[in-house]
């Protein structure tokens, strides 16, 4: 159970502002004044996105391959931590970063065929932030086997739309 913990805090260290404090581009301060990987490559280009994105992704692998039983428990307290780090509230990322990993580490062939679905999408609406939104349809649909994880990928889909759609209102 402490893992759901760790989960949250790790969830709490965000690329951006690694990424800030490394190149002394303060995402929080400039472009969209977020500090997800989508910023980053308004500031920065493409490595900052890489890097950002990239960072991510990874905390939310490795704490999840550390999960066992607790899987989905601690992919939601990735997420909340990721949206809402503990050192200040309401400075975190969006969450699709956090997504891509949570899918990647559940199965990496759902995120395969998610990444080429929505290159597919991208490339027909000439539109990547509504598309992303589409892609979060994909969590649930991967755990479609268990009605509780069904659940926790529900939850989570539903936090990061929400924290997209109220900072859209803004």
């Amino acid at each position: 159970m402490w893992i759901i913990i760790i989960g949250y805090l790790v969830g709490s260290l965000l690329g951006g502002r690694l990424y800030g404090v490394l190149s002394g581009r303060d995402l929080a301060t400039t472009g969209s004044k977020n500090t997800g990987a989508r910023n980053a490559h308004r500031i920065g280009g493409v490595k900052a996105f890489l890097f950002v994105y990239g960072f991510d992704v990874l905390k939310t692998i490795l704490v999840l391959q550390m999960s066992g039983l607790y899987f989905w428990q601690t992919a939601f307290a990735l997420t909340l931590g990721h949206i809402y780090p503990f050192w200040r509230i309401r400075a975190g990322g969006k969450g699709y970063a956090v997504f891509s990993g949570i899918i990647w580490a559940y199965d990496p062939w759902w995120f395969i065929g998610g990444l080429a679905i929505l290159l597919l999408l991208i490339k027909l609406t000439g539109n990547s932030r509504e598309t992303g939104l589409v892609m979060l349809i994909l969590l649930p649909l991967a755990a479609l086997w268990d009605v509780k994880n069904v659940i926790w990928a529900t939850l989570i889909t539903i936090l990061i739309i929400y924290h997209h759609v109220k900072e859209e209102k803004a």
